[in-house]
């Protein structure tokens, strides 16, 4: 298993080598191994069949041989036919014909210098004393067939046929320069055919690199248009819709940029306006010092809040931020956001009330949960109506907690519910800066609760209140 996971670093990790060329290299490798392979084995199969035809025709005309001289008889031997017959047999297969005695005496020898004489072989014995026998071996460059003259199960001979495989080597030599023809044609056109494939297959990939150098120059809007095979329509399909996010990211960014101009720039202009009129005020007594002092202070402590959330926001929206996780009493955690937050909602008459169905301890940062739940509560009272309620709830499952915050406040418009996560996001302006928020508390609040695995949803209708809904994994699970 290792070995294969350091082939493949050494194959594609090291070498320097482009798609087209990796395709086009593949390709004509694999046709020609399965080619030379195929012409291996065709012309293996060729020589087989002439040498099976080659034996089929000596077991053939050695038969007939046999059938001739045991119609005629013996004495057929000594005829000039016979011997016709057997130079005609050997002239045809380019070797040599012997037909042997059952004394092992040759009577008839094609070639004529051993005719007369005694042959003593192991195979032609094997065969003579084997009724009805037949012997095949191939030797170096020719065919050996023995075949025994029997009659009335006695044997009376052998007939012994040398055929040259000189022909059968002849045809296989065609063949196989045949096949080395066709399969060097067949290559060049597989290797053709492979650059081809090789052009067209990373044309698509080629186009989407040179989309990407000039989104590396900053043009973002260029999308590339959705062309080619299917694979390379979904890579740029999914090459758009990254560039549209990156597109949306750059202009949250420079719109959060913006804000945060904004926001810290109005307090230092409302201060700025204070202390000139002071200045230019050379009448000014002491209680309008004070005043505008007081004036100046708020607007020191609305730029420090805005600054603490923007550095709280930065922190939590790390995807390597810090978190102190512990078991933590849920059910403790909300009561004391319930207590600090009461004060505020019983100046206007808002009643809160705190349900818990069960004791519930959980795995998570307390200091950041605690700013995550005070945000959503607090603006559950500072967006309501006097004399209104906020109800809170706390369940949980075998693996989640769920917290919900509902009110009986002012509300959210369907167009501004996507947008309230937002940074500085207000849906109402005027009335955020009255209540002292900065855009940034819910923006938080979903980092923290992301960092704990969780989810929050929001339910609200204009002018019939909110309804928060948070839930948290109880155990921790890293990774």
């Amino acid at each position: 298993m290792n070995g294969d996971i350091i082939l493949k670093k050494i194959s594609f990790s090291k070498l320097n080598i482009s798609l087209r060329a990796f395709i086009t290299i593949t390709i004509s490798l694999l046709c020609a191994a399965i080619l030379i392979f195929y012409a291996v084995i065709s012309s293996r199969m060729y020589r087989d069949r002439y040498e099976d035809e080659l034996k089929h025709d000596m077991k053939l005309q050695c038969e007939i041989l046999s059938y001739n001289i045991l119609e005629n008889g013996l004495d057929i031997l000594d005829s000039d036919d016979i011997h016709l017959a057997a130079e005609t047999m050997a002239n045809f297969f380019r070797g040599r014909v012997m037909i042997i005695d059952k004394d092992y005496r040759i009577v008839i020898d094609s070639f004529g210098d051993r005719q007369g004489s005694y042959i003593i072989n192991d195979e032609v014995i094997r065969v003579m004393v084997s009724d009805g026998s037949e012997l095949l071996s191939i030797k170096e460059g020719y065919i050996q067939y023995i075949y025994s003259i029997v009659s009335e199960g006695e044997v009376l001979g052998v007939i012994l046929l040398n055929a040259s495989t000189e022909l059968v080597d002849q045809l296989s030599d065609v063949n196989t320069r045949r096949n080395i023809t066709v399969v060097t044609a067949i290559i060049l056109v597989a290797i053709v055919a492979a650059c081809l494939i090789g052009f067209f297959s990373v044309r698509g990939v080629k186009r989407i690199n040179r989309q990407i150098e000039n989104t590396r120059s900053g043009h973002l809007d260029e999308q590339i248009p959705a062309q080619g095979f299917k694979e390379f329509r979904t890579l740029t399909s999914s090459y758009n819709k990254t560039i549209e996010k990156l597109m949306v990211i750059d202009s949250t960014r420079q719109e959060f940029v913006s804000n945060v101009s904004h926001e810290l720039k109005t307090p230092i202009t409302s201060m700025k306006v204070l202390a000139d009129s002071l200045v230019q005020n050379e009448q000014a007594d002491l209680n309008m010092y004070k005043e505008f002092m007081t004036d100046i202070i708020e607007e020191i402590d609305r730029e420090s809040q805005i600054i603490n959330d923007l550095l709280t926001l930065v922190k939590t929206d790390r995807k390597d931020a810090e978190m102190n996780i512990a078991e933590v009493d849920i059910n403790n955690l909300l009561e004391v956001i319930l207590k600090r937050v009461t004060p505020i909602a019983t100046s206007r008459g808002i009643e809160i009330t705190y349900e818990s169905y069960r004791d519930v301890v959980a795995d998570v940062d307390e200091v950041k949960l605690s700013l995550a739940l005070t945000n959503i509560i607090e603006n559950a009272v500072k967006y309501n109506i006097d004399n209104g309620w906020v109800k809170v709830t706390l369940n949980a499952d075998h693996k989640n907690f769920h917290i919900k915050v509902a009110d009986s406040g002012v509300g959210i418009p369907d167009d501004c519910k996507e947008q309230v996560f937002e940074r500085f996001y207000r849906v109402d302006k005027a009335r955020s800066r009255d209540t002292g928020g900065t855009g940034l508390g819910l923006a938080i609040t979903r980092n923290v609760i992301r960092m704990h695995k969780g989810t929050i949803k929001l339910y609200s209708e204009s002018g019939e209140g909110t309804t928060f809904t948070i839930k948290i994994p109880m155990k921790r699970v890293e990774g």
